[in-house]
């Protein structure tokens, strides 16, 4: 079966969603996730998303389809789409890291790496920097 990595951005629509749902998101994913064969990682900053999905190609096609739709999403960006060789999260379904949280040093230093906006990280425009961050 074929296996894919697909990395896109984007953006909360509305309210941002609190620490208690975004977890509950992560959980509901993991749970979807390991039925479906996908891991992946939901990286968080400020009101923005980064997401790698890796999987077979028509289950993160579809999850991706419904992700595009989903009302809690604006611009969706598609970054990357590739054939899987080496997969980086083969043992998450579904890691949610969210930036605000790390421990103050992790944050500052990133913040000196990365274009940031009243203390949240901004999500890079170039591939080797989100393959970095």
């Amino acid at each position: 079966m074929k296996r894919c990595r697909l990395i896109y951005k984007s953006q909360a629509a509305g309210d941002f969603p609190s620490n208690t749902m975004l977890r509950d998101i992560e959980e509901t994913a993991r749970q979807n996730n390991s039925t479906h064969d996908i891991t992946g990682l939901l990286l968080v900053s400020g009101n923005r998303f980064l997401q790698v999905l890796e999987g077979p190609y028509t289950e993160v096609n579809a999850l991706f389809s419904r992700i595009v739709h989903d009302k809690r999403h604006r611009q969706v960006e598609l970054v990357t789409f590739e054939a899987l060789e080496t997969p980086y999260f083969d043992n998450w379904n579904m890691r949610l890291v969210d930036l605000y949280d790390l421990p103050k040093g992790p944050r500052e230093l990133m913040a000196q790496k990365y274009p940031h906006d009243e203390g949240s990280i901004l999500i890079p425009e170039h591939i080797h920097e989100i393959y970095a961050l």
